[in-house]
C-alpha cells in the first residue's frame, strides 16, 4: 500500500513539473520564415524576432525595427538599417496607426486573437501549443500559439478573393540572454538621427537615400519586406 501511495505521489510530482515551463519568455530570439503566395507564384524572406524586457525588435535582411515600452505604456519605435549601422528615432506621437505592444512583442496583436475561436490544445508545459481560427470577411485565419511563451509557431492568412496565402513559420528559438543582451547593446550603439531633424539633415547621403527609397516615413509599425513594402496579413487591429 506505501509503495502504491508512493508511485502515485512520485507520478503526480511528475505530472505537475510537465505542466511547469521556466522558460525566459522576456528574452528570447526567435527565428521565422515569411511565406507569401499569390496564385501561383511564392516568395519567401526570413524575419527574426528578440525579445529584451521592455524592448522588441523585428530583424530583417535590410532593416531591424525596434519598439521600447515606455512607463506611460507608449511605443517609441527606432528602425535601424543594417549594413549602414544607421537609425532613424520616431517619437510615439510621429507614428501613424494604434500602436499595440502585443503586436510587436507576439506577431499576432491580442485584439485578433480574443476575436479568434480556440480549436484545440495540445502539448505540456513549454511545448502547450493553442490552435485558433477565424473567418473574417475574404479572409481565413489560423493560428498556433506557444501558450507559456505567447510565441507564435505558426500563423497563416488566406484570402480566397485575391487568391492569396501569407504563412509566418517559427524555425529556431535561442533564449541565451547573454546573446540577446549583447544584440541589443549593439544596436544602441549605432548613429540615429532624430525623425524630427530630417530636414536639417538632407545633405547627409544615408539619409537622402532612405528618403527616396520610401523608407523613411511616419508609418513606422509593421511588417515590410525587402523592399520596405507592407506585407498584407502580417499586421492586424
Amino acid at each position: 500500500m506505501k509503495l502504491a501511495l508512493f508511485l502515485m505521489a512520485t507520478l503526480a510530482s511528475t505530472n505537475t513539473l510537465a505542466q511547469q515551463c521556466n522558460i525566459d519568455s522576456a528574452h528570447l530570439k526567435a527565428d521565422y520564415k515569411i511565406t507569401n503566395t499569390r496564385k501561383n507564384e511564392q516568395s519567401t524572406q526570413s524575419l527574426t524576432l528578440w525579445r529584451n524586457n521592455s524592448q522588441v525588435a523585428h530583424q530583417r535582411e535590410v532593416i531591424t525595427e525596434l519598439w521600447q515600452h515606455l512607463a506611460n505604456k507608449q511605443i517609441r519605435p527606432i528602425r535601424y538599417f543594417n549594413a549602414q549601422q544607421r537609425g532613424i528615432e520616431y517619437q510615439p506621437s510621429e507614428v501613424r496607426g494604434v500602436q499595440s505592444w502585443s503586436a510587436k512583442n507576439q506577431l499576432v496583436d491580442t485584439h485578433l486573437i480574443k476575436k479568434m475561436t480556440l480549436v484545440n490544445t495540445h502539448g505540456n508545459g513549454c511545448d502547450e501549443v493553442k490552435n485558433y481560427a477565424l473567418t473574417e470577411g475574404d479572409n481565413q485565419f489560423k493560428l498556433a500559439l506557444f501558450s507559456k511563451s505567447n510565441l507564435v509557431k505558426s500563423f497563416s492568412v488566406t484570402n480566397k478573393k485575391s487568391d492569396t496565402h501569407t504563412l509566418l513559420s517559427l524555425n529556431e528559438v535561442n533564449s541565451n540572454k547573454a546573446e540577446i543582451t549583447a544584440q541589443f547593446a549593439k544596436w544602441d550603439r549605432f548613429q540615429t538621427t532624430d525623425y524630427a531633424d530630417i530636414g536639417d539633415n538632407e545633405n547627409d547621403p544615408f539619409l537622402a537615400k532612405m528618403i527616396n527609397l520610401g523608407f523613411i516615413e511616419h508609418g513606422a509599425t509593421g511588417f515590410y519586406n525587402q523592399q520596405g513594402k507592407a506585407i498584407q496579413g502580417g499586421h492586424h487591429h
